[in-house]
């Protein structure tokens, strides 16, 4: 029994590879073997290496992305995950428009962190280095919930 989860943003060059490996990295091991994280873009570079400055924002947390290439989201990724996770509210748009229904598993990684203005994670792309810092710790404030949510659909798996 594996639980799959899919992070998406735009191109799969920022946000979503940063998410994808801090998430991975964070995990307990007791979770790992039964846990997948990949990730894709609505609009995918295909084929792309992760934004060097993604990648200097990942390995500041201890995280090596250096070798992500970037996928298109397609209707496969949606329905193989458990759990997709967008970084704008347009990105959930584009997963339910993909699909005959609204994807009920489909929700903003920013709706587990903190509570703030906007559940939202901003893209950094085309930005100094302090946005790319800025969307990391985004992420890795969500992360801690969203492995308490892992960990409770697992053991409800089980039961």
């Amino acid at each position: 029994m594996v639980f799959s989860i899919l992070m998406v943003c735009t191109g799969n060059i920022c946000r979503s590879p940063m998410a994808e490996g801090l998430l991975t990295h964070q995990l307990p091991h007791t979770l790992k073997p039964f846990v997948n994280v990949r990730s894709a873009g609505t609009h995918g570079l295909h084929g792309n290496r992760a934004e060097p400055l993604a990648v200097r924002a990942a390995a500041a947390h201890g995280v090596d992305i250096s070798d992500h290439r970037a996928r298109i989201l397609d209707t496969k990724m949606i329905r193989s995950a458990d759990l997709v996770l967008g970084m704008e509210k347009h990105h959930i748009d584009h997963i339910n428009s993909l699909l005959i229904f609204r994807c009920k598993y489909a929700r903003l990684l920013g709706s587990y962190g903190p509570k703030k203005d906007s559940p939202e994670i901003d893209d950094p792309y085309g930005l100094e280095f302090n946005a790319y810092e800025a969307a990391a710790k985004d992420i890795l404030q969500c992360i801690p919930a969203v492995i308490d949510y892992i960990r409770d659909q697992l053991t409800a798996k089980i039961r």
